[in-house]
């Protein structure tokens, strides 16, 4: 119980600064151009995709990109990883799971 609201907590808070919102420490300044939490493609090191900014955008609450963007798994790894990040609260719409798993087995796989 009290993991779900401290993830939740968490969220709001990293949220908050990734979109402008509040504190920048989430992102600095030369990671943004024109309104706060649009990011430089030249920034952002996850590879150009239709679902780049969704996926920048879930994982970027808890992760800086370029971990993520270093990572190399199965499409079975990232799957476990994905659930996993869910469970710690990462929000995800219905259909956002499979977009995010398609993505990361494409770019980021072995």
């Amino acid at each position: 119980m009290w993991r779900s609201r401290l993830a939740r907590s968490l969220t709001a808070l990293v949220l908050g600064g990734a979109l402008g919102w509040g504190g920048s420490w989430v992102a600095g300044p030369r990671d943004r151009v024109g309104p706060p939490g649009v990011w430089a493609q030249d920034a952002n090191p996850l590879p150009r995709d239709r679902d780049q900014q969704m996926v920048t955008g879930r994982c970027i609450i808890c992760h800086s990109l370029e971990m993520i963007a270093q990572q190399r798994q199965t499409r079975e790894e990232w799957a476990a990883i994905v659930d996993r990040m869910i469970t710690y609260g990462m929000p995800v719409q219905p259909g956002e799971r499979e977009r995010i798993l398609a993505y990361l087995a494409k770019h980021l796989g072995q």
